[in-house]
Protein backbone atom coordinates (compact mmCIF):
# COMPACT_ATOMS: atom_id res chain seq x y z
CA UNK A 1 0.00 0.00 0.00
CA UNK A 2 1.29 3.40 -0.95
CA UNK A 3 1.25 5.97 1.50
CA UNK A 4 -0.62 9.30 1.02
CA UNK A 5 2.19 11.30 0.73
CA UNK A 6 4.39 9.17 -1.52
CA UNK A 7 5.62 9.49 -4.86
CA UNK A 8 6.76 6.44 -6.67
CA UNK A 9 8.43 6.82 -9.83
CA UNK A 10 8.84 3.30 -12.71
CA UNK A 11 11.18 3.51 -14.75
CA UNK A 12 10.57 2.55 -18.68
CA UNK A 13 13.16 0.57 -21.47
CA UNK A 14 14.52 3.25 -24.09
CA UNK A 15 12.74 1.10 -26.54
CA UNK A 16 11.32 3.09 -28.88
CA UNK A 17 8.99 2.37 -32.45
CA UNK A 18 9.11 5.81 -34.07
CA UNK A 19 11.61 5.40 -37.11
CA UNK A 20 10.21 1.26 -37.26
CA UNK A 21 14.00 0.17 -37.51
CA UNK A 22 14.20 -1.58 -33.80
CA UNK A 23 13.60 -5.19 -33.71
CA UNK A 24 11.00 -5.84 -31.29
CA UNK A 25 12.46 -6.78 -27.68
CA UNK A 26 11.28 -10.17 -25.72
CA UNK A 27 9.02 -8.18 -23.57
CA UNK A 28 7.14 -5.76 -24.93
CA UNK A 29 5.75 -2.68 -23.26
CA UNK A 30 2.47 -3.21 -23.27
CA UNK A 31 -0.02 -6.50 -22.80
CA UNK A 32 -3.35 -5.92 -24.29
CA UNK A 33 -5.44 -8.25 -22.67
CA UNK A 34 -9.11 -9.24 -24.26
CA UNK A 35 -11.64 -11.55 -22.29
CA UNK A 36 -13.70 -12.88 -25.11
CA UNK A 37 -17.14 -15.13 -24.11
CA UNK A 38 -18.83 -15.53 -27.36
CA UNK A 39 -17.43 -12.95 -28.95
CA UNK A 40 -17.24 -14.51 -32.68
CA UNK A 41 -19.36 -11.95 -34.18
CA UNK A 42 -16.91 -9.00 -32.81
CA UNK A 43 -13.26 -9.92 -32.04
CA UNK A 44 -12.07 -10.17 -35.34
CA UNK A 45 -12.73 -6.19 -35.64
CA UNK A 46 -11.39 -5.94 -32.14
CA UNK A 47 -8.36 -7.74 -33.04
CA UNK A 48 -7.60 -6.05 -36.30
CA UNK A 49 -7.47 -2.45 -34.05
CA UNK A 50 -4.91 -3.17 -32.32
CA UNK A 51 -2.91 -4.57 -35.17
CA UNK A 52 -3.52 -1.40 -36.89
CA UNK A 53 -1.77 0.40 -34.15
CA UNK A 54 1.41 2.91 -35.38
CA UNK A 55 3.27 1.72 -32.12
CA UNK A 56 4.76 -2.06 -32.64
CA UNK A 57 5.73 -2.75 -29.13
CA UNK A 58 2.84 -4.96 -27.85
CA UNK A 59 1.70 -8.15 -27.41
CA UNK A 60 -2.09 -9.33 -27.36
CA UNK A 61 -3.75 -11.85 -25.04
CA UNK A 62 -7.26 -12.61 -25.60
CA UNK A 63 -8.58 -15.63 -23.31
CA UNK A 64 -11.46 -17.53 -24.44
CA UNK A 65 -13.74 -17.81 -21.64
CA UNK A 66 -15.42 -20.68 -21.81
CA UNK A 67 -17.19 -19.67 -25.25
CA UNK A 68 -19.69 -21.97 -27.26
CA UNK A 69 -19.62 -20.76 -30.58
CA UNK A 70 -16.39 -19.84 -32.55
CA UNK A 71 -14.56 -17.91 -30.96
CA UNK A 72 -11.82 -20.12 -29.52
CA UNK A 73 -11.31 -21.35 -33.33
CA UNK A 74 -11.70 -17.32 -34.65
CA UNK A 75 -8.82 -16.48 -32.05
CA UNK A 76 -6.22 -19.05 -32.88
CA UNK A 77 -6.41 -18.12 -36.37
CA UNK A 78 -6.32 -14.78 -35.45
CA UNK A 79 -3.21 -15.83 -33.70
CA UNK A 80 -1.92 -17.70 -36.59
CA UNK A 81 -1.24 -14.64 -38.64
CA UNK A 82 0.44 -12.51 -36.22
CA UNK A 83 3.30 -13.37 -33.79
CA UNK A 84 2.38 -11.30 -31.11
CA UNK A 85 -1.01 -12.58 -30.19
CA UNK A 86 -1.55 -15.01 -27.99
CA UNK A 87 -4.96 -17.05 -26.97
CA UNK A 88 -5.50 -19.28 -23.52
CA UNK A 89 -8.47 -20.75 -23.29
CA UNK A 90 -10.61 -21.68 -19.98
CA UNK A 91 -13.73 -22.56 -18.33
CA UNK A 92 -16.51 -20.10 -18.01
CA UNK A 93 -15.27 -17.30 -15.10
CA UNK A 94 -16.61 -14.31 -16.21
CA UNK A 95 -14.90 -11.32 -17.41
CA UNK A 96 -12.69 -10.73 -14.08
CA UNK A 97 -11.94 -14.68 -14.41
CA UNK A 98 -10.63 -13.53 -17.77
CA UNK A 99 -8.90 -10.41 -17.04
CA UNK A 100 -7.45 -11.91 -14.33
CA UNK A 101 -6.16 -14.93 -16.63
CA UNK A 102 -5.01 -12.63 -18.92
CA UNK A 103 -2.65 -10.95 -17.24
CA UNK A 104 -1.06 -14.19 -15.37
CA UNK A 105 -0.75 -14.77 -18.73
CA UNK A 106 0.89 -11.27 -19.76
CA UNK A 107 4.82 -10.68 -20.24
CA UNK A 108 4.54 -6.61 -19.55
CA UNK A 109 4.50 -4.15 -16.79
CA UNK A 110 1.96 -1.83 -18.50
CA UNK A 111 -1.63 -3.81 -19.01
CA UNK A 112 -4.21 -2.64 -21.35
CA UNK A 113 -8.04 -3.67 -20.74
CA UNK A 114 -9.89 -3.90 -24.19
CA UNK A 115 -13.32 -5.89 -23.93
CA UNK A 116 -13.99 -8.27 -27.49
CA UNK A 117 -16.68 -5.95 -29.12
CA UNK A 118 -14.56 -2.36 -28.03
CA UNK A 119 -12.21 -0.64 -30.29
CA UNK A 120 -8.70 1.13 -29.99
CA UNK A 121 -8.21 3.85 -32.28
CA UNK A 122 -4.63 3.61 -34.25
CA UNK A 123 -2.44 6.42 -32.70
CA UNK A 124 -4.20 4.92 -29.39
CA UNK A 125 -0.80 2.82 -27.94
CA UNK A 126 1.39 5.86 -29.42
CA UNK A 127 -0.49 8.24 -27.57
CA UNK A 128 -0.27 6.66 -24.35
CA UNK A 129 3.17 5.58 -24.79
CA UNK A 130 4.25 9.52 -24.47
CA UNK A 131 1.69 10.13 -22.01
CA UNK A 132 3.05 7.54 -19.14
CA UNK A 133 6.49 8.72 -20.08
CA UNK A 134 5.79 12.30 -19.12
CA UNK A 135 3.55 11.12 -16.02
CA UNK A 136 6.00 8.64 -14.03
CA UNK A 137 4.06 8.64 -10.73
CA UNK A 138 0.98 7.98 -11.97
CA UNK A 139 -0.05 3.88 -11.98
CA UNK A 140 -3.93 4.31 -13.75
CA UNK A 141 -4.07 6.24 -17.13
CA UNK A 142 -7.71 6.59 -19.09
CA UNK A 143 -8.16 8.02 -22.54
CA UNK A 144 -11.38 9.90 -23.53
CA UNK A 145 -13.55 7.62 -26.34
CA UNK A 146 -16.67 7.32 -27.97
CA UNK A 147 -19.94 5.54 -27.24
CA UNK A 148 -20.97 3.44 -31.01
CA UNK A 149 -24.41 2.45 -30.60
CA UNK A 150 -26.11 -0.36 -33.09
CA UNK A 151 -27.09 1.70 -36.21
CA UNK A 152 -23.27 3.39 -36.33
CA UNK A 153 -24.10 6.65 -34.72
CA UNK A 154 -20.84 7.86 -32.43
CA UNK A 155 -21.03 9.89 -29.36
CA UNK A 156 -18.40 11.45 -27.99
CA UNK A 157 -18.30 11.04 -24.21
CA UNK A 158 -17.89 14.05 -22.37
CA UNK A 159 -16.22 13.24 -19.04
CA UNK A 160 -15.37 14.72 -15.34
CA UNK A 161 -13.25 17.37 -16.19
CA UNK A 162 -11.43 17.29 -12.88
CA UNK A 163 -9.96 14.01 -14.65
CA UNK A 164 -8.31 16.35 -17.08
CA UNK A 165 -6.28 18.33 -13.92
CA UNK A 166 -2.70 17.56 -13.18
CA UNK A 167 -3.62 15.78 -10.22
CA UNK A 168 -5.64 13.05 -11.93
CA UNK A 169 -9.31 11.09 -10.60
CA UNK A 170 -9.59 11.40 -6.78
CA UNK A 171 -11.11 8.97 -4.86
CA UNK A 172 -14.47 11.29 -4.90
CA UNK A 173 -14.32 11.75 -8.49
CA UNK A 174 -14.46 8.19 -8.95
CA UNK A 175 -17.67 7.28 -6.32
CA UNK A 176 -19.23 10.02 -9.18
CA UNK A 177 -18.46 8.56 -12.30
CA UNK A 178 -16.64 5.62 -13.33
CA UNK A 179 -14.17 6.07 -16.01
CA UNK A 180 -14.38 5.57 -19.49
CA UNK A 181 -12.51 2.50 -19.13
CA UNK A 182 -11.64 1.43 -22.79
CA UNK A 183 -8.19 1.27 -23.69
CA UNK A 184 -7.30 2.12 -20.20
CA UNK A 185 -3.94 1.17 -18.89
CA UNK A 186 -2.17 0.26 -15.32
CA UNK A 187 0.79 -0.78 -14.06
CA UNK A 188 1.04 -4.63 -13.20
CA UNK A 189 1.94 -3.40 -9.36
CA UNK A 190 -1.50 -2.10 -9.14
CA UNK A 191 -2.92 -5.23 -10.15
CA UNK A 192 -0.46 -7.12 -7.46
CA UNK A 193 -1.53 -4.78 -4.45
CA UNK A 194 -5.19 -4.79 -5.70
CA UNK A 195 -5.56 -8.85 -6.07
CA UNK A 196 -6.84 -9.00 -9.20
CA UNK A 197 -10.19 -8.93 -10.36
CA UNK A 198 -13.17 -9.81 -8.37
CA UNK A 199 -14.61 -12.69 -9.97
CA UNK A 200 -17.78 -12.76 -7.69
CA UNK A 201 -18.90 -9.29 -8.60
CA UNK A 202 -20.50 -7.84 -11.33
CA UNK A 203 -18.79 -4.55 -13.11
CA UNK A 204 -15.55 -5.79 -10.93
CA UNK A 205 -13.73 -3.28 -13.05
CA UNK A 206 -15.31 -0.35 -10.93
CA UNK A 207 -14.28 -2.34 -7.97
CA UNK A 208 -11.17 -2.60 -9.31
CA UNK A 209 -10.50 1.00 -9.61
CA UNK A 210 -11.87 2.08 -6.42
CA UNK A 211 -9.43 -0.84 -4.87
CA UNK A 212 -6.47 1.17 -6.58
CA UNK A 213 -7.00 4.41 -5.62
CA UNK A 214 -8.41 2.83 -2.09
CA UNK A 215 -4.19 1.84 -2.43
CA UNK A 216 -2.87 5.26 -2.96
CA UNK A 217 -2.33 4.51 -6.72
CA UNK A 218 -2.42 7.48 -8.59
CA UNK A 219 -4.86 8.14 -11.98
CA UNK A 220 -4.09 10.35 -15.19
CA UNK A 221 -6.48 11.17 -18.21
CA UNK A 222 -5.61 11.54 -21.14
CA UNK A 223 -8.04 14.10 -23.08
CA UNK A 224 -7.95 12.75 -26.72
CA UNK A 225 -10.38 10.45 -28.00
CA UNK A 226 -8.58 7.07 -27.99
CA UNK A 227 -11.00 4.02 -28.00
CA UNK A 228 -14.69 3.33 -29.21
CA UNK A 229 -17.42 1.42 -26.74
CA UNK A 230 -19.78 -0.54 -29.04
CA UNK A 231 -23.05 -0.36 -26.59
CA UNK A 232 -26.33 -2.74 -27.41
CA UNK A 233 -29.68 -3.06 -25.65
CA UNK A 234 -27.93 -6.92 -25.12
CA UNK A 235 -24.90 -5.52 -23.08
CA UNK A 236 -25.15 -5.94 -19.16
CA UNK A 237 -24.32 -2.29 -18.94
CA UNK A 238 -27.96 -1.82 -20.62
CA UNK A 239 -29.39 -2.86 -17.29
CA UNK A 240 -29.65 0.28 -15.23
CA UNK A 241 -31.25 -1.08 -12.10
CA UNK A 242 -28.75 -3.69 -12.21
CA UNK A 243 -25.74 -1.11 -12.40
CA UNK A 244 -26.74 1.09 -9.79
CA UNK A 245 -27.26 -2.44 -7.67
CA UNK A 246 -23.62 -3.37 -8.48
CA UNK A 247 -22.28 -0.02 -8.05
CA UNK A 248 -23.68 0.10 -4.60
CA UNK A 249 -22.44 -3.17 -3.83
CA UNK A 250 -18.29 -1.86 -5.36
CA UNK A 251 -18.59 0.98 -2.81
CA UNK A 252 -19.84 -0.69 0.09
CA UNK A 253 -17.08 -3.11 -0.74
CA UNK A 254 -14.47 -0.53 -0.90
CA UNK A 255 -15.91 0.71 2.62
CA UNK A 256 -15.32 -2.55 4.36
CA UNK A 257 -11.74 -2.46 2.74
CA UNK A 258 -11.14 -0.34 5.78
CA UNK A 259 -8.34 1.55 3.17
CA UNK A 260 -10.64 4.66 2.87
CA UNK A 261 -9.20 8.04 5.02
CA UNK A 262 -12.20 9.95 6.79
CA UNK A 263 -13.39 12.28 4.17
CA UNK A 264 -13.28 9.61 1.19
CA UNK A 265 -15.28 7.28 4.05
CA UNK A 266 -17.76 10.07 4.14
CA UNK A 267 -17.99 10.41 0.48
CA UNK A 268 -18.46 6.71 0.27
CA UNK A 269 -21.03 6.65 2.46
CA UNK A 270 -22.76 9.48 0.81
CA UNK A 271 -22.94 8.09 -2.62
CA UNK A 272 -24.10 4.23 -1.05
CA UNK A 273 -26.78 6.15 0.46
CA UNK A 274 -27.68 7.89 -2.99
CA UNK A 275 -27.51 4.61 -4.82
CA UNK A 276 -29.17 3.03 -2.98
CA UNK A 277 -32.53 5.89 -2.83
CA UNK A 278 -32.52 5.22 -6.45
CA UNK A 279 -32.53 1.44 -6.17
CA UNK A 280 -35.42 2.04 -4.58
CA UNK A 281 -37.29 4.47 -6.63
CA UNK A 282 -36.36 2.28 -9.81
CA UNK A 283 -37.83 -1.26 -8.09
CA UNK A 284 -41.18 1.07 -7.68
CA UNK A 285 -41.56 2.76 -10.89
CA UNK A 286 -40.33 -1.07 -12.62
CA UNK A 287 -43.47 -2.78 -10.40
CA UNK A 288 -45.91 -0.58 -11.98
CA UNK A 289 -44.45 -0.05 -15.26
CA UNK A 290 -42.05 -2.97 -16.23
CA UNK A 291 -38.28 -2.68 -16.04
CA UNK A 292 -37.38 -1.62 -19.50
CA UNK A 293 -39.67 1.27 -19.59
CA UNK A 294 -39.09 2.17 -16.16
CA UNK A 295 -35.53 2.60 -17.23
CA UNK A 296 -36.63 5.33 -20.54
CA UNK A 297 -38.99 7.14 -18.21
CA UNK A 298 -36.46 7.69 -15.32
CA UNK A 299 -33.64 8.38 -17.76
CA UNK A 300 -36.45 10.64 -20.03
CA UNK A 301 -36.81 12.17 -16.57
CA UNK A 302 -32.76 12.44 -15.29
CA UNK A 303 -32.30 14.32 -18.96
CA UNK A 304 -34.77 16.81 -18.29
CA UNK A 305 -33.69 17.77 -14.60
CA UNK A 306 -29.90 17.99 -16.18
CA UNK A 307 -31.01 20.22 -18.42
CA UNK A 308 -32.81 22.51 -15.92
CA UNK A 309 -29.70 22.75 -14.16
CA UNK A 310 -27.79 24.34 -16.82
Amino acid sequence: MLGSDSRPTWSRPPYSTSTGACSMPDVPLFSVTIPAYNAEATLAETVASVTAQTYLDWELVIVDDGSTDGTRELAERLAATDRRIRVVSQENRGSGGAYNTAVRNAQADLLVMLSADDLLLPGHLAALDAFIAQNPDAAIFTVGGWYEYEDGFRELQHLHEAWASPEGASMADLLSACFFGIGAVYRREVFDAVGGFREDIYAEDYLFWLLALAHGYRHRYLDVPLAVHRRSAEQKSADALRMRQVDARAVAEVVASGLLGERDRAVAERVMRGLRRNIAIRRAVGAILGQRLATRVLGRVGAIRRGSAR
